[in-house]
């Protein structure tokens, strides 16, 4: 064999290489690290009660069932520092992670439009017009979350109890610093169309002789 067609014969095999790993990468997860954050919660006088969110980070996993089936795994460290005035002893305290998530297109293609947080969503219905409306709910284990026409779905807010809820959750009951962890939360995502986008929330409630309740959002990542 010549050089000239051994050159020509390495190149071939580089360039295979090259395109099998491309394929091998395609079929992974995209994953990523998230900012850490930290927010002091509004509190009467006396009180003083700090969030912390820190380890997040994401990896959308490919569909196993259709194109409109979006998969992704959550990985997140909720922390509350509290610190409460002398004398306090009824403190009902919860901290909590969870996830909010919207869809550019739920449902059938053609259907409604609409986001979704524990403080307000808004939208267009069916015929175009505005609509608002707030869904939430309790989680555990993994969780399947269908979004439909006309419907908006949360994974993070207040439940009927008037208790946020989360995936995963800690309650406390006097002041000092609290932690709780979520690690490769599987979150699966049904009927969405279009752009999906989510963000990590940390939150706290304190219930007792004061009433505290506090919300770090997350930066927004893709669910592909």
């Amino acid at each position: 064999m010549s050089k000239m067609s051994k050159a020509v014969a390495r190149a071939g095999v580089v360039a295979v290489s090259v395109a099998a790993a491309a394929s091998i990468t395609a079929g992974t997860a995209s994953a990523g690290p998230l900012p850490n954050g930290q927010k002091t919660v509004a509190a009467p006088g006396g009180w003083n009660v700090v969030l912390k969110s820190t380890g997040n980070s994401f990896a959308i996993q490919p569909s196993l069932a259709t194109a409109q089936t979006r998969t992704v795994w959550v990985t997140s460290t909720g922390a509350v520092d509290v610190k409460a005035p002398a004398g306090v002893k009824d403190i009902q305290g919860k901290l909590g992670v969870g996830v909010v998530s919207g869809c550019q297109f739920p449902g059938a293609i053609g259907g409604s439009v609409g986001l979704t947080g524990p403080g307000a969503s808004a939208g267009l219905n069916g015929s175009g017009s505005p609509s608002a409306s707030l869904s939430l709910g309790g989680v555990s284990g993994g969780l399947d979350v269908p979004l439909s026409p006309g419907s908006t779905s949360s994974v993070t807010g207040f439940g009927r109890a008037d208790q946020p809820s989360a995936l995963d959750s800690i309650k406390f009951t006097k002041a000092g610093t609290y932690t709780v962890s979520v690690k490769n939360y599987d979150l699966n995502y049904g009927n969405c169309s279009g752009y999906a986008q989510s963000r990590i929330v940390t939150w706290v409630e304190i219930k007792g002789s004061n009433r505290i309740q506090g919300f770090l959002y997350g930066a927004p990542f893709s669910m592909g």
